[in-house]
């Protein structure tokens, strides 16, 4: 659990999730408060629908209910994800060995057997009995072939069921590091495109920049036209991102209506520019509500730009361009602050 709102947001977070508590008559446990909380933030996809849809069948929400949520939802999804596969490896090896040791088994009775024959063939005294001992002979080797095929196509089996396991695997990774709303990377995704763009940079010696964007008075779009219209919103927010970044730039969902942008081998200019694409795009937008037509108004956001100073740790990088993000939301938002007019004020 990440919580890093700025403390505006953290004090509105808080007075909703406590409304919820109240309102469900629930004890203000940490528990509690961690589920509401990460409900009201619209942080926690998974959890923020199970709720509304306990709430829209008009569903119980009792202390044991919300515990269940917490240990679902919040308290940590990876671990349960990682349980799961460790658990089918687990079988999985369990299943692998059991086929090992039937088949020694099986090779250990029919090397006895052909040696009990190899002492018989010696005490032989007509075609008879040779033949007798020939035909075990030839039953044990073809036992032998048999349990060679039968392991061969256990493990051919269990190969398949290591790929699939593989693909699992991948999957679960790129889920956790996928914002579920929008399809951007989340904040887990963005911290490990982070380090990759550091180490690049250094190799390189080439720089990059982020930038911050928010969208402005998104709280009002909640409280006007309610939390589903706040998801198309984001979700289409998303999409108009991505389409003014190259193939390499990234998107990534930061926290509830912030978003961040990485530019590999880009300055301040070319982050500058492709801020201003955004900006233009979303003057021309027209929003409206899918069911009734009715218009939503303009919707800007402000955006703050900060470039990469070679061996500065991410948090540093970041600060600035929430710095810059700050000074255009109180220059009236709808505005592009850079870092170079943030370090000139």
């Amino acid at each position: 659990m990440n919580y890093m709102e700025e403390k505006t947001k953290a004090g509105e977070y808080l007075r909703l999730a406590l409304n919820y508590i109240t309102k469900h008559n629930l004890p203000a446990t940490p528990v509690n408060y961690a589920v509401w909380y990460e409900y009201v933030s619209g942080k926690n996809i998974k959890l923020k629908k199970a709720i509304d849809h306990s709430l829209k069948n008009a569903s119980p929400i009792n202390n044991g209910k919300v515990e269940g949520l917490y240990q679902k939802y919040v308290v940590d999804g990876d671990r349960i994800v990682i349980s799961n596969l460790l658990t089918k490896i687990s079988l999985m090896l369990k299943d692998i060995s059991n086929h090992v040791s039937e088949t020694e088994e099986d090779l250990a009775e029919n090397g006895k057997s052909l040696n009990d024959l190899a002492v018989q063939i010696n005490d032989a005294k007509n075609f008879n009995e040779i033949r007798c001992i020939v035909d075990q002979m030839l039953a044990e080797t073809k036992g032998l072939l048999q349990s060679g095929k039968r392991l061969q196509t256990r493990m051919k089996i269990s190969s398949e069921d290591l790929k699939q396991l593989q693909q699992e695997l991948e999957k679960s990774q790129q889920e956790a590091q996928t914002d579920a709303l929008t399809g951007l990377i989340n904040r887990r995704g963005l911290e490990k495109k982070l380090e990759i763009e550091r180490i690049r940079a250094k190799q390189n010696d080439l720089p990059f920049s982020i930038i911050m964007v928010d969208i402005d008075y998104f709280k009002r779009v909640n409280d006007t036209f309610g939390h589903l219209v706040g998801d198309s919103l984001l979700r289409g927010i998303s999409q108009i991102l991505k389409t003014h970044l190259r193939k390499n730039d990234i998107a990534a969902r930061y926290g509830g209506e912030e978003f961040l942008i990485i530019l590999p081998e880009t300055g301040i200019k070319g982050a500058t520019t492709v801020a201003k694409k955004i900006q233009k795009t979303l003057a021309t937008k027209e929003w409206k509500l899918r069911k009734s037509g009715e218009t939503m108004g303009k919707i800007t956001v402000s955006m703050g730009i900060s470039l990469y100073r070679m061996n500065e740790p991410e948090t540093s990088l970041i600060k600035r361009a929430d710095d810059a993000l700050f000074m255009a939301k109180n220059n009236g938002r709808d505005q592009i602050v850079a870092q170079k007019e943030q370090e000139k004020l």
